[in-house]
């Protein structure tokens, strides 16, 4: 004797449906778009902290270089000589920063950058050293 279809054993589904999968695609599509202007503003906010953290970074080794080379022969003189004289002042602070700090910033001359600063659209900028103010790294841009 057989049994009505409705007395098999069905199947079980297992997995998504094509429908069901690209609902979900489309749910997070939705979803990211939303997203994405409140997120982009917060990578540009911490861009700027860590450039600032580079610039206090940069600012804290120039002044333990200015008490090691003005510790020297001819003292403060020299040191200011050295300072000024230099084609590159981020070179002369590389045994004063961390070696992952020196490796994100780059610069030649008075100019310093990074990734950060890039994104933050601003640069360092080494001051000169004259004999009544003391060498200062300052924020240029925005």
């Amino acid at each position: 004797m057989n049994s009505p279809a409705s007395d098999c054993p069905r199947r079980q589904q297992q997995g998504l449906s094509l429908i069901e999968m690209l609902l979900s695609v489309a749910i997070l599509g939705i979803t990211a778009a939303l997203l994405v202007p409140y997120i982009s503003p917060m990578r540009g906010t911490a861009s700027v902290q860590v450039a600032r953290q580079q610039q206090a970074q940069l600012q804290t080794a120039l002044g333990s270089w200015v008490a090691s080379a003005s510790s020297g022969p001819g003292g403060l003189a020299a040191a200011r000589t050295a300072y000024n004289g230099a084609s590159s002042k981020l070179a002369l602070l590389e045994d004063y920063l961390q070696p992952s700090t020196y490796a994100a910033l780059s610069g030649s001359g008075n100019s310093v950058s990074s990734e950060a600063l890039t994104e933050a659209g601003a640069s360092l900028q080494f001051s000169s050293w004259g004999v009544a103010d003391a060498p200062a790294v300052t924020w240029v841009g925005q």
